[in-house]
């Protein structure tokens, strides 16, 4: 019986989507400003830390404001009015009088790349224990989501990977590519060691 995938991001996947380093979400959560929970990763059984949607906004505006110095109570104001935005779009924030933030430009992009890839990943992504041992695989296939990333560091596009399967969209690979790239394999390096190569 397939599982569906859990509508939570996990900081790695934050990260990537928000185009920051993990570490700067983390260092975010432990500031108390976003808030994490650990969760099980799906069906397996370690646990994860998990970051609301909202933090792949929260992450590139802060990113984008590089150099300006913020007090936390001014970064709490941003995660509040971030978070209680129903809208597709943000607006304006006044941090303090005469100072507005207009965060569209900020994060739009980021925005709604996240809401594309939540809503892609829940549609298409599918751990099933009957196909490779439960690896996270593409829904109604048996293309994993580590597949796609091979084929994409192996020099194909996602044009190409779209010409092969016509029945999956561009964005199902997008999500499958992103989630690979967000959940690295754990463990040894299989190929020797790669760091030696690099040097």
């Amino acid at each position: 019986m397939a599982m569906r995938v859990s509508a939570d991001l996990t900081i790695k996947e934050a990260a990537h989507l928000s185009g920051v380093a993990a570490r700067r979400i983390e260092k975010d959560c432990e500031e108390g400003i976003v808030p994490r929970r650990k969760t099980k990763l799906w069906m397996r059984e370690t646990l994860a830390a998990h970051v609301p949607m909202h933090a792949v906004a929260y992450a590139r505006a802060m990113h984008s404001l590089d150099g300006i110095k913020m007090e936390k109570k001014s970064k709490q104001r941003v995660w509040r009015f971030l978070r209680s935005s129903k809208k597709a779009k943000f607006g304006s924030l006044e941090l303090s009088p005469g100072l507005m933030l207009n965060l569209d430009p900020l994060v739009s992009e980021v925005w709604g790349r996240t809401r594309v890839y939540l809503e892609t990943r829940r549609e298409h992504l599918v751990v099933d224990p009957e196909i490779f041992g439960g690896e996270p695989i593409l829904k109604g296939t048996r293309i994993t989501c580590r597949s796609v990333l091979g084929r994409i560091e192996g020099g194909e596009t996602l044009e190409e990977l779209v010409e092969d399967y016509p029945e999956i969209s561009m964005e199902a690979f997008e999500a499958a590519l992103v989630y690979a790239k967000a959940h690295p394999p754990r463990g040894r390096p299989s190929a020797g060691k790669p760091w030696r190569k690099a040097a």
